[in-house]
């Protein structure tokens, strides 16, 4: 792979840093994603209104819950998964004003499954604030049957619809919110090379 080289539709993320001119902030978080909330709120606490919803996820390399409770006692809600934090989300976006700002912090799927909902209310990705936190773990869509796979870690990855071999690939959808998989040994059956976990 050449140096400087880059997928364009491949997401970036940056750390969360709040933005001004908000007239509220909503702040959506999962697992060690806590971190990031964590130095949010350290940077400063906003006057404007402030929602934070987290879900506690028990597999977190650690447990935020309890340090976020003591940092932040109003607007915040401690949600049991990441379907709950999805479902409070959903249920508190008609309350906001125009002008409010957006983060997400967590792992890949969680923060499109995030941006899901969000699009849903007319808020696009770019104009969300995103930190990818804890592991890399991709969700691939297999381009031959449409079955996503999901917490990927390796670079061939046996579809979970159809059973081919994928190589996972940089290009990715945010409509879909995967990356594509495309059969690896398409050309030359049979013809598998070793995997490699480089999504840890």
């Amino acid at each position: 792979m050449e140096r400087g080289y880059w997928i364009r539709s491949k997401p970036l993320y940056d750390s969360l840093v709040w933005r001004q001119f908000a007239t509220g902030h909503v702040v959506v978080a999962q697992g060690d994603g806590g971190l990031a909330v964590l130095k949010l709120f350290q940077q400063m606490c906003p006057r404007e209104p402030i929602k934070l919803l987290f879900a506690d996820d028990k597999s977190a390399s650690k447990k935020y819950a309890d340090i976020i409770q003591t940092l932040v006692p109003e607007g915040l809600q401690i949600c049991e998964s990441e379907q709950a934090a999805l479902a409070a989300l959903k249920e508190q976006l008609p309350d906001c004003l125009m002008g409010t700002q957006f983060y997400v912090a967590g792992s890949e799927e969680f923060i499109w499954a995030v941006l899901e909902v969000l699009k849903e209310y007319g808020v696009q990705d770019n104009n969300v604030a995103k930190e990818l936190c804890g592991t890399l773990a991709r969700s691939v869509y297999c381009v031959h049957c449409k079955t996503i796979s999901k917490d990927v870690h390796f670079s061939i990855h046996e579809c979970d619809g159809c059973r081919r071999h994928l190589f996972v690939r940089d290009h990715f959808s945010r409509r879909l919110g995967a990356y594509m998989g495309v059969m690896v040994d398409a050309e030359e059956p049979g013809n598998i090379p070793a995997k490699e976990e480089i999504y840890p």
